[in-house]
């Protein structure tokens, strides 16, 4: 996400970040619920989510609210809900889970949450990996230096994808030693044969716009805990590169097309790679609306197995953050085709913790992040896609939506994925 590039504006704004009582692991366990949930769109007979463009979010002051006339995002403002039929392309519904939040801060820990804008755990990503899911996931906490915060990156283990359980003994990973002076922010995982690669920004809060020092940072691992440093992966560049989202299949399987490993960045940027260590990036001719890319997925969808579907994280539509879905197709990975033209996911102010409050009552406010929503964790498993996504960017949540065909029964009847 951009908050860094934004962080001393919204320093200034984020007067309603009072106390912060931030619940203990078990508010975020569900409680023993299951993951039954009411589904924020709703079907119709054919299929086609009638309620996807219905999300609107309450404009309160100067919040980070919905706004049509700062957050608009480059959509068409020409669009009639009711006669727009949804392409069979895009991915969703999606249910959000009764269970939520199911990862939030920890009191007292190196994820414990900031004070100057409101935020604590969120960007994160998925794999499963023997029937266990593993969340890598960015946690901040306060700086007594300017922006006021930091992030660092750590992880957190499931046997249900529901309840979670942090790994304290390897987490924070990166932010030690002479590492300690960088935020490490926005996670992108991906394996490839035996390795898992982390991508994520790491920033250097007196050298922001210098690529020497910050942008995308690459560490890899063999079992997610233990982690080597490969360092930025754009030194060279002449502009900063961040919010790396490499193509990946349902199974979180680094993707090549064309017989290159693909990385879409922000800024109408992508990259091309050989060995996913090793990056050589370029403008797009055409960039796509929605601001900021957030996940690339491949191979997601059996009618369409040439298809690439990139979700984008920013502003849409008059939302601050939302989510929306641009379709590509692995003969040009460059070129978008399609996109919707209104987000398929955002935030809610029904739900506390997706408004900036805190998720216990009397659900004071804790964040000036209201309509934010972004997601960088996705992955299919048991007949489900399963996406953890932010909720203003204090806590992370779940929501759920049909895998199709027979990979969604093969994988519901055997618990496997393709693969496996």
């Amino acid at each position: 996400m951009v908050r860094s590039f934004r962080s001393v504006l919204i320093a200034s704004a984020a007067i309603y970040v009072g106390l912060w009582g931030i619940a203990a692991t078990a508010l975020f366990a569900g409680q023993g619920q299951s993951t039954k949930a009411a589904q924020q769109n709703e079907q119709t007979s054919g299929g086609a989510p009638t309620g996807l463009f219905d999300c609107r979010f309450a404009a309160i002051g100067g919040e980070l609210s919905y706004d049509v006339t700062r957050y608009w995002g480059g959509f068409p403002k020409e669009f009639d809900a009711a006669t727009y039929k949804v392409p069979d392309w895009v991915l969703g519904p999606f249910t959000k889970s009764s269970s939520n939040p199911v990862l939030g801060p920890t009191p007292g820990s190196w994820d414990r949450g900031q004070h100057v804008s409101g935020g604590g755990v969120h960007a994160g990503a998925v794999v499963v990996v023997d029937g266990k899911f593993y969340l890598v996931y960015r946690g901040e906490r306060d700086l007594d230096r300017k922006p006021g915060y930091i992030c660092d990156i750590g992880l957190a283990t499931s046997e249900d994808g529901v309840h979670f359980t942090k790994d304290t003994e390897h987490s924070p990973f990166f932010g030690k030693g002479e590492d300690s002076k960088y935020s490490f922010e926005d996670v992108s995982l991906v394996r490839f044969k035996d390795t898992f690669y982390l991508f994520c920004n790491r920033w250097d809060w007196t050298r922001m716009d210098d690529p020497k020092v910050s942008g995308a940072f690459l560490a890899t691992s063999k079992d997610l805990r233990h982690w080597t440093k490969q360092g930025l992966v754009f030194p060279q560049a002449e502009e900063i590169h961040r919010n790396p989202a490499i193509l990946q299949n349902a199974q979180n399987e680094a993707v090549k097309v064309n017989g290159k490993f693909v990385m879409y960045i922000n800024n109408g940027l992508i990259a091309y790679s050989d060995d996913l260590l090793h990056w050589t990036s370029k403008k797009v001719a055409h960039p796509w609306p929605g601001g900021e890319n957030c996940f690339a997925l491949a191979d997601g969808s059996e009618k369409y197995p040439n298809r690439i579907l990139v979700f984008t994280g920013g502003n849409h539509s008059g939302h601050f953050y939302a989510i929306g879905e641009v379709l590509l197709d692995r003969s040009d990975p460059e070129k978008a085709l399609e996109w919707v033209p209104r987000p398929v996911f955002c935030a809610e102010a029904k739900y506390p913790w997706e408004d900036g409050k805190d998720a216990r009552p009397p659900h004071e406010r804790i964040s000036s992040f209201r309509d934010t929503t972004w997601f960088s964790a996705l992955t299919r498993y048991k007949g489900l896609w399963w996406m953890y996504y932010a909720g203003g960017e204090v806590y992370m949540g779940l929501a759920t939506a049909p895998a199709g065909g027979a990979r969604r029964k093969r994988e519901a009847e055997t618990g496997q994925q393709p693969g496996q």
